[in-house]
């Protein structure tokens, strides 16, 4: 998968997005996810791939929000969202995640959901995270993963091809992402479908 392909794929999902990843099932998820962060008034948060903006529903009144994406169409929802929930003041940018135009310890939280499994390169995305948090800033990551301890078996191989054209990967694994990351897993909990889907913190 690159940049372009995902631009296609994505700007085909846009209708039917927040259908499938706005739905009270997987909100919830940002929801607690999100809670798990604390945060504080004046606190500022990145939302790497904002997609729709969904995690926005989840932002107190306070915070300095920033949200990139690479897809126009789903960069328009997320500011209609914003909007419409009183973030007037959020940052809702055309930015690629693996290449940030933010200055290093700009964030006080990164927060990377449903994004990892998509993005040519996650583990540049995390580096590039990383560089722009601040020292004690934490990121939240929302996505599937591959078992740690498991190979994917030829059928689940097989779905992966087209799981991919559909713009996601599902035999990725967090620590080959986590790789020469300077990031520590501080919490880490199973979420949807068996445990498939993970909800994990990490501190700088």
């Amino acid at each position: 998968m690159n940049n372009s392909d995902n631009i296609k794929i994505y700007r085909n999902w846009v209708k039917i997005y927040d259908l499938l990843f706005g739905s009270k099932y997987i909100n919830k998820q940002r929801e607690v996810e999100i809670s798990m962060l604390n945060l504080k008034n004046e606190d500022k948060i990145l939302f790497v791939g904002i997609g729709t903006g969904e995690d926005l529903r989840f932002i107190p009144e306070g915070i300095g929000v920033t949200g990139v994406d690479i897809t126009n169409e789903m960069l328009d929802i997320a500011r209609k969202k914003a909007r419409e929930l009183g973030l007037k003041e959020a940052k809702i940018i055309n930015m690629d995640g693996q290449n940030l135009d933010f200055e290093e310890d700009t964030f006080d939280y990164v927060v990377l959901n449903l994004i990892l499994s998509v993005i040519p390169n996650a583990n540049k995305a995390l580096k590039e995270a990383y560089r722009v948090l601040k020292p004690g800033g934490k990121v939240a990551v929302f996505d599937k993963f591959l078992d740690e301890r498991k190979d994917p078996n030829i059928l689940r191989r097989l779905l992966n091809s087209i799981t991919r054209s559909l713009g996601t990967d599902i035999n990725r694994r967090f620590s080959d992402m986590l790789d020469r990351v300077n990031l520590k897993v501080i919490e880490e909990k199973n979420s949807i479908l068996g445990g498939r889907y993970r909800i994990i913190i990490l501190q700088k």
